[in-house]
């Protein structure tokens, strides 16, 4: 079995799939985070490219920290999974 490297100029871009095995996760979390606006990628055709470079910023931005998101400054900071939706400034009811 061989690999493809597609590049556009200079820059690595990977399919969704591609991007999902480097990260160890599921196709369809990945399509789940760009629908949410957490991982930056271009639909084209029926395919989903992503830039290895995003793919190692979500990494980074997402290691340790599954099915949250710790930085402040990311859309979805502070909420939680479905069911138990909750945003940052929300105050728990007594």
């Amino acid at each position: 079995m061989y690999t493809v490297i597609m590049k556009i100029g200079d820059v690595e871009v990977l399919t969704l799939t591609e991007a999902a095995e480097r990260l160890g996760i599921k196709r369809n979390t990945l399509v789940q985070q760009v629908r949410k606006g957490a991982l930056d990628a271009t639909l084209s055709g029926h395919v989903y490219l992503v830039t290895a470079d995003e793919v190692e910023r979500y990494k980074q931005e997402h290691r340790g920290h599954k099915g949250s998101f710790q930085n402040p400054d990311h859309p979805l900071h502070g909420t939680q999974g479905p069911g138990h939706r909750r945003k940052k400034d929300d105050v728990p009811s007594e």
